[in-house]
């Protein structure tokens, strides 16, 4: 029940490590070639989850009473656009590699179709005419909607100021059954939303809610892989030394902005406008066996630590909108964002004013 409650609670982290073991394969390539190569492969992972953690920390500007409360669980659904979904190798400039036909150059992203990309020549450092090896573009895992599921507890502590708290413990599991390589995987995030309308003279008696807000999470997984020396057509070779083989991938984000509603009867009508961020790492860690070239022009393995730190930053204005429906302790609320994607949230809260 525990690995089930993981793979729905973190479905975006989860798609990632499962497509770690195609992603290294880009290591044939040398670490430069594949640093390029990776980045652009797992962008749309990295903006998609960003932009699923700043989602769903309100349905009102309307703040609790002291020591109010509600406990929400929301679902925000992230479209990766079509334009995301693939990109151009004959973009780079790559000082190892080449596309065997330039004219398939057109690559899966991690969001992409799962089929594999251009085949891709690997050359002679030394003598660029000479195609030492060739690999496959990895294919990607055709989830175009990313999930991204958040429990969350908000508490008036202060007078109009809301507290919220999302928090996950880490949890150890195992992506297959039969397997030794753990994953690790945990949250948090904390939120402050402030209604400041009592502080302006004239606004008060104004028929609305109005509030700012800031919020901060991090979440971060880290999950063992095997990429081995047979994996580049070497099975003789001693493995010990590359068990030390990790992906950690860890996303921050920030949100600031200014939230709107109106209350009618059992019906809330919200909307916000503000700066989203994020900032997320994948980093390779451990000893690889990466193919290097001789100076008489012999192929050898050699061992490469740590060979991709890679880094994506993002920071766009954020736009919401959405609607709230409170029956008796019960909300129920949805909403649309635009940030870097389009993104909708929907989730049920029980609340106590």
């Amino acid at each position: 029940m525990r690995k089930l409650f993981v793979l729905l609670s973190f479905a975006t982290i989860v798609s990632a490590a499962s497509a770690q073991s195609d992603v290294v394969e880009f290591l044939k390539a040398g670490p430069d070639d594949a640093g390029m190569l990776i980045q652009s492969y797992m962008n749309p992972f990295a903006q998609s989850l960003g932009d699923g953690l700043n989602n769903g920390w309100y349905y009102t500007a309307e703040t609790h009473h002291r020591l109010g409360f509600d406990f929400s669980m929301s679902v925000s659904a992230v479209k990766v656009p079509g334009s995301a979904q693939s990109f151009d190798l004959s973009q780079f400039s790559f000082n190892n590699i080449e596309l065997a036909d330039p004219s398939n150059s057109i690559a899966p992203t991690i969001s992409g179709s799962d089929a594999q990309g251009p085949l891709l020549n690997l050359l002679n450092p030394l003598d660029k005419s000479q195609v030492i090896d060739q690999f496959r573009a990895p294919g990607g895992t055709e989830i175009d909607i990313v999930p991204v599921p958040v429990a969350q507890l908000s508490v008036g502590l202060l007078p109009h100021t809301d507290v919220m708290v999302r928090y996950v413990p880490e949890l150890k599991f195992n992506l297959e059954d039969d397997s030794d390589e753990e994953t690790k995987v945990g949250m948090f995030g904390l939120g402050v939303k402030h209604s400041f309308k009592d502080w302006i003279p004239g606004l008060k008696h104004l028929p609305f809610d109005a509030a700012v807000f800031a919020s901060y999470s991090n979440i971060s997984a880290n999950t063992g892989i095997s990429f081995m020396p047979d994996d580049l057509g070497y099975p003789n070779l001693n493995s010990d030394q590359y068990e030390d083989q990790q992906l950690d991938i860890e996303t921050t984000t920030k949100k600031l902005g200014l939230i709107v509603s109106k209350k009618i009867a059992i019906l809330t009508i919200f909307g916000s406008i503000g700066n989203s961020q994020s900032s997320s790492k994948v980093d390779l860690l451990g000893t690889y066996p990466v193919p290097s070239v001789t100076e008489n022009g012999g192929v050898i393995v050699t061992d490469e630590p740590d060979p991709i730190r890679l880094r994506f930053e993002s920071s766009n204005l954020s736009m919401d909108a959405g609607l709230r429906l409170k029956l008796a302790f019960f909300n129920i609320f949805a909403s649309v964002n635009k940030a870097e994607y389009t993104s909708y949230n929907a989730g049920i809260a029980l609340s106590v004013r």
